[in-house]
């Protein structure tokens, strides 16, 4: 695979959905090093047939009576040519009858794709004739199995880069580990190809994927080109970047010095575990902040570490711009790319980088892009602290006095919801910040407090904070229990808007009375007595002096507290946009 992403560019009239997507994706599997492919005779796989034979130049396909020994066959060109082979089939026990070479290929480690056509939803678990339940048919005998999006008439942009990326994970997978891969596609009729079906082939990899090297960033260091160098940049780290010490030490001086290297500023989400230390990396919370005021459309790459952004603005910039260069930098090779825009694909393992991997790379003469963020940042933490000093207490600024207050060596935990959005954006971090967890995988709001306190057990002796909405606590009350039971003393700050705050700011809101009724969900509960049946100190603190008293003397202890604040929702949301709009305000006037 040798070139990066592009835009895959339809001409005439919308052709037959079935035709786009098996185009898309068949294109972008032969783009990406597919050569072989064997086909049995069948009728719902047409679209993906009439795909492949499009390349008939270019690959090798191999027409068979059945589909034992189409799979076996195909079984066979990849063990002689040592590189992925495809086996076609319509839908039914046709796709049964590949099971025995798909056992044999998983066994032996012979890299396999294997693509079923199969019936839409609606004759699924029908009584349909010729349809089976194809879903993970072959079970753990496929290393990887995708059930592909229906077609659809007029796909957005998203959809088809979808299927690109989605042919360029298949084909590494089964190229790297040796495995099988198993996509279903569900067509509807007709599966024939309209005569406006005038699709031209695109013969562009969408993604270029690398496997761990033995210096852990030989692969990134190659793509620091002049080319990519010319061009202006992001670094962006994501939730679990980092997630230990060693990780911190390894990482906090590469990232560092690739900043410098190639001039791009390093906006770090909390959870990234990179802010403060006296690196010069800006909160993603600049992004939250900034993006009305920053021109981020200059920005042609992007170099990302972690999960996906849980800021907004990075979100619609990541789906919204053709990147040069959008590079991913996983650490065990996992997928994170949810708008499907990625151009390369690198495997790093966090505690085998060096500072020193840079050496041969000078940094750039000009770090103007770089030293603008720095100082939008620090211009966004002053004007923030200043306007949270001014007005009413909210949930927000509970964050901000959080993390200020906060000794050293310490960790807090951010439940799902709201809190975790408020610790990105209110919780600036000082020089010495806190180590920042949150559940981020799922995101579900079930288990929080119990994953607290695993971290905490696991992080002895060290102060432990978890602040949580009351239906994050509500729904893990149960968890309250290891406090005592395991020894894990924690404070707890409770954000208590009654329930269901965060869909305040949701469209939801102006459809009364369905809202309030089914999804602002109030309780009534009194938190003092969940304190007390589990043997917690109980303080309710309400404005700012009496939940930093609270807090200060709580925090680091030997005992358990639950600091309960009482806040309302549309108060809050209101507050928090008054406060936006007052840091926009400032940095115009100071950046103009």
């Amino acid at each position: 695979m040798t070139s990066v992403y592009s835009v895959v560019k339809y001409k005439t009239t919308m052709p037959n959905p079935n035709t786009l997507y098996a185009n898309t994706f068949v294109d972008a599997l032969i783009a990406c090093g597919l050569r072989r492919v064997c086909l049995a005779p069948g009728s719902r796989h047409t679209p993906l047939v009439l795909a492949l034979a499009r390349h008939r130049q270019d690959i090798e396909i191999y027409s068979h009576l059945d589909e034992r020994s189409a799979a076996f066959f195909a079984l066979g060109l990849a063990i002689g040519s040592c590189e992925p082979a495809a086996v076609v089939c319509t839908s039914g026990s046709a796709a049964a009858n590949f099971f025995p070479a798909i056992v044999e290929a998983h066994q032996s480690r012979v890299p396999l794709i294997v693509l079923t056509a199969d019936r839409p939803p609606e004759l699924r678990a029908s009584g349909a004739n010729q349809t089976i339940d194809q879903i993970k048919l072959y079970g753990d005998y496929a290393d990887w199995f995708y059930d592909a999006p229906l077609p659809e008439a007029d796909p957005p942009p998203v959809a088809l880069r979808n299927l690109r990326s989605l042919a360029a994970r298949a084909y590494d997978i089964a190229a790297s580990q040796l495995g099988v891969v198993h996509i279903n596609f569900p067509f509807r009729k007709p599966f024939e190809p309209t005569s406006d079906d005038m699709l031209e082939i695109d013969r562009s990899a969408p993604a270029r994927f690398s496997a761990l090297s033995s210096g852990g960033s030989a692969e990134l260091a190659a793509l620091l080109t002049d080319d990519l160098l010319s061009r202006r940049g992001l670094i962006y780290c994501g939730h679990g970047t980092c997630r230990s010490d060693a990780e911190w030490r390894a990482l906090t001086p590469w990232i560092s010095r690739l900043s410098l290297s190639t001039g791009y500023p390093v906006l770090a989400e909390s959870t990234a575990n990179l802010l403060g230390f006296g690196y010069p990396f800006n909160s993603a919370t600049l992004g939250f902040m900034a993006a009305p005021v920053v021109d981020f459309s200059q920005a042609e790459v992007v170099i990302r570490f972690g999960a996906p952004p849980l800021s907004k603005p990075m979100q619609d910039f990541l789906a919204d711009r053709e990147l040069a260069y959008h590079i991913y930098c996983s650490r065990t090779g996992e997928w994170a790319d949810d708008t499907h825009g990625i151009t390369h694909h690198l495997t790093i393992d966090p505690n085998s980088v060096s500072q020193f991997d840079w050496n041969d790379i000078p940094p750039v003469q000009f770090q103007d892009w770089r030293s603008h963020m720095w100082k939008i940042w620090q211009i966004s933490r002053k004007a923030m602290a200043e306007e949270i000093a001014k007005g009413d207490y909210f949930d927000g600024a509970v964050l901000f006095d959080a993390i200020d207050l906060m000794p050293l060596d310490s960790a807090i935990f951010a439940g799902n919801s709201l809190p975790v959005r408020h610790l990105e954006q209110f919780g600036l971090p000082g020089a010495k910040p806190p180590f920042a967890y949150a559940n981020r995988g799922a995101s579900g709001i079930d288990g929080n407090v119990s994953t607290a306190l695993g971290i905490g057990a696991a992080r002895k002796g060290k102060p432990l904070v978890a602040v949580l909405g009351d239906i994050t606590l509500y729904h893990d009350m149960n968890g309250l229990l290891a406090i005592k039971r395991c020894g894990v003393p924690l404070t707890i700050v409770l954000l208590n808007n009654e329930g269901g705050g965060i869909f305040h700011r949701l469209p939801i809101r102006e459809f009364e009375p369905a809202f309030s009724d089914y999804f602002f969900a109030a309780h009534g509960l009194d938190f003092a007595q969940v304190a007390a049946l589990y043997d917690l100190n109980y303080i309710r603190a309400d404005d700012r002096a009496s939940f930093r008293r609270a807090f200060s003397e709580s925090v680091g202890g030997t005992t358990s507290t639950l600091i309960e604040v009482r806040t309302d929702a549309a108060a809050d949301l209101k507050r928090r946009n008054d406060i936006m709009a007052a840091v926009h305000e400032n940095l115009k006037s100071l950046l103009s």
